[in-house]
């Protein structure tokens, strides 16, 4: 199977050096990767490619790529990578500040350094 949205050439005007405008493009190619792809793999369904008129093959173009649909999958899942990397950890209880102390088995409490001796 070929994955259109997966096909890229960093050096676009192929002269052999990278230009800024060309990282630039890289750059949007990279987060527009994952709604890209969504799209082309729900045009391969045609019940919902006729219900979202998903132009996503080699016989109608790819014009969907740049679409609102695409642009919203797109938009859905860099918010869910955002969600999921804020939470890592927020499931934490919180330490109760008025309990004592537990101390590790085994180990004595340390209370700080002894007094020299005279």
């Amino acid at each position: 199977m070929n994955i259109q949205a997966l096909h890229f050439v960093l050096d676009i005007d192929g002269n052999g050096s990278f230009a800024g405008w060309e990282v630039i493009e890289a750059l949007k190619w990279a987060f527009s990767l994952p709604g890209r792809l969504m799209v082309e793999g729900l045009g391969n369904i045609p019940p919902i490619a006729d219900t979202f008129h998903i132009q996503a093959s080699v016989a109608t173009g790819y014009a969907s790529f740049h679409s609102l649909l695409a642009t919203v999958l797109n938009l859905l899942f860099w918010v869910g990578c955002l969600v999921l990397i804020t939470r890592i950890g927020a499931d934490r209880k919180a330490a109760n500040p008025d309990a004592a102390p537990q101390d590790a088995p085994g180990m004595p409490h340390y209370r700080g350094p002894k007094a020299r001796k005279t």
